[in-house]
């Protein structure tokens, strides 16, 4: 055995190796591993996370609130049609309306002239 050894340690000496150069590293398999012991929360880190019940619940309600809002927005878009197809209806209407007022001033006009005019005959 001793002379296994020093016939290994001569094969590993050579001119300017340094003794300290010839420790042997540990390999994988020299090096003890230890089990892993798994992360124990404290009773605080517990109580501030959430339970998966509480989290379904959460997750519903948020749906449900997802659900109303795509409602009112849906609400929202038809009123918004409704009420650009009412805007453009009152504009048409309100260009009738002046168009009726000129036309109306203008029979009138010619009213008053034909009364004048019957009038002016009815003196002569």
């Amino acid at each position: 055995m001793k002379d296994l050894l020093q016939k290994a340690l001569k094969e590993k000496v050579k001119e300017g190796i340094k003794p300290s150069q010839l420790k042997r590293s540990k390999s994988a398999s020299d090096i003890l591993v230890k089990e892993a012991k798994p992360l124990n929360r404290s009773k605080s880190a517990q109580e501030l996370e959430p339970s998966e019940s509480s989290l379904k619940a959460q997750l519903t309600q948020a749906q449900d609130q997802i659900s109303i809002l795509e409602l009112k927005l849906e609400t929202q878009a038809r009123e918004l049609t409704e009420l650009n197809s009412l805007q453009a209806e009152n504009e048409r209407l309100k260009g009738e309306l002046e168009s009726k007022k000129a036309e109306l001033s203008q029979i009138k006009t010619e009213l008053d002239k034909s009364l004048a005019a019957r009038h002016q005959s009815l003196k002569d």
